[in-house]
């Protein structure tokens, strides 16, 4: 009965980011049956492991030994190069016998972390089953999306040779990024002192979020089958991972305060609160914020998924510990105003009192430029029914105050642009955009 208690758990936590996978493909959906077989392949090769240790490591003298730089090293090479190497078995695989199916650069990031996302779904079995199925809280929210993350990094070097003309040499530098990130995850897992160890690991955990949410972002800026009016559905990314995870989460908790009592379940609750919630909230928010821009490379660099605010902001976007830090990546109006694009729209002045429009006119978002990396919409105003009489705009995204009207259409600002950056654009009003149905 534990066993399959187990099992259901460790294949619900890998459902959920198999899900968010799903989520943000929005160019072109991958078969179900190739992210199938990718994941049942990628469950099964962690047996692989147990003989390369028998026959390899052993007689090889390869251990973790004591001192700091051997467990390291064992770490690094012994844990981290062998598992990402066998985790990538199952996309040579695929590259092998369906390579129609990787046909734009999110595609390769997909069929890797699909697998690792199998990986850890055995490996969450094996240690529940050692362990105790409490550790799946813990692995749940870091293990798991590391398994991705490590994934992402140690093929991403592939997907810069194919689709950004990069040297070979990325293909080797990615993968040793891969799983030496990997290594330094599991070694600062095993410092002994508990507290140092965790805080050391939550730090490095953000500079991988970062890391993970730029590589996939590269691969939708640069998909050929790219539409300004397809977008990725930040709330919904939000609200549905978050809801998923309450689930599992308390399941988990049921079953421990079941087995241990309530003493030992409050303890271990607190401290989720505590640790574990807050690396959560980071890796759920921030990994539905993207910024697509096509045709862009931004560099793989290792930085915070949140900045730290300097002077009183009154926009409402995602702010954590107390309004001081930012969590990066693409506001939510600016996608809802995304996928306006190319539709019939109306113009609604948000006062019509001091209007430079008067009234509602008709118009479309014809284009999504990007100036200074930041989002605006040229839109085409209509000003009489034959469509003859028209003007170009420049929209923006209003992220102060109410930024919605009560049908959740967005407001946003409406200008004129005298040169090309974000500080010459001539703001005339406030407007809200409604899509004509």
């Amino acid at each position: 009965m534990n066993l399959i208690i187990i099992i259901i758990l460790s294949l619900f936590i890998s459902f959920i980011w198999l899900y968010y996978l799903k989520l943000i493909d929005v160019f072109e959906n991958e078969k179900t049956k190739f992210i199938l077989i990718t994941f049942i392949l990628g469950s099964i090769i962690p047996n692989i492991i147990y003989p390369i240790h028998t026959y390899i490591y052993e007689p090889l003298g390869i251990e973790k030994g004591s001192d700091p730089v051997s467990v390291f090293l064992y770490y690094t090479l012994g844990v981290g190069l062998l598992e990402e190497a066998i985790k990538i078995l199952p996309v040579i695989l695929i590259l092998r016998f369906a390579k129609k199916e990787v046909n734009e650069p999110l595609d390769y990031v997909i069929y890797a972390t699909v697998s690792a996302l199998g990986f850890a779904f055995g490996e969450n079995v094996e240690y529940a089953q050692a362990y105790g199925h409490e550790v799946l809280l813990m692995r749940s929210i870091l293990s798991v999306p590391g398994h991705m993350f490590f994934s992402a990094m140690f093929i991403y070097g592939y997907v810069l040779y194919k689709h950004h003309q990069q040297p070979s040499k990325s293909i080797f530098l990615f993968a040793t990024f891969g799983f030496v990130s990997h290594g330094i995850y599991d070694f600062l897992l095993s410092i002994e002192s508990p507290l140092i160890g965790s805080l050391l690991n939550m730090i490095f955990f953000f500079l991988l979020v970062q890391i993970f949410i730029t590589i996939l972002n590269n691969s939708l800026n640069n998909s050929p089958f790219y539409k300004p009016n397809k977008t990725i559905n930040q709330e919904k990314i939000r609200s549905q991972i978050a809801q998923l995870y309450v689930v599992v989460i308390f399941l988990i908790f049921a079953y421990y305060f079941y087995l241990n009592g309530a003493t030992k379940g409050m303890r271990a609750f607190v401290w989720f609160l505590l640790f574990e919630s807050f690396i959560l909230g980071i890796i759920v928010v921030r990994l539905s914020r993207f910024s697509i821009i096509p045709g862009t490379w931004v560099p793989v660099k290792p930085e915070f998924p949140f900045t730290v605010i300097t002077q009183n902001s009154q926009d409402n976007d995602f702010h954590i510990f107390f309004g001081i830090l930012k969590i990066k990546g693409e506001s939510y109006n600016d996608s809802a105003i995304s996928q306006l694009y190319g539709e019939a729209i109306h113009i609604v002045p948000l006062s019509a009192n001091r209007s430079a429009l008067k009234k509602t006119h008709k118009g479309i978002i014809e284009k999504k430029l990007f100036l200074q990396a930041k989002a605006v919409f040229l839109v085409k105003v209509y000003f009489n029914d034959s469509v003859e009489q028209h003007k170009h705009f420049v929209l923006l995204a209003k992220t102060s105050g109410t930024t919605h009207a009560a049908d959740n259409s967005p407001i946003a600002s409406l200008n004129s642009l005298t040169s090309g950056d974000v500080g010459s654009l001539v703001f005339h009003e406030w407007v809200v955009l409604k899509k004509i149905k």
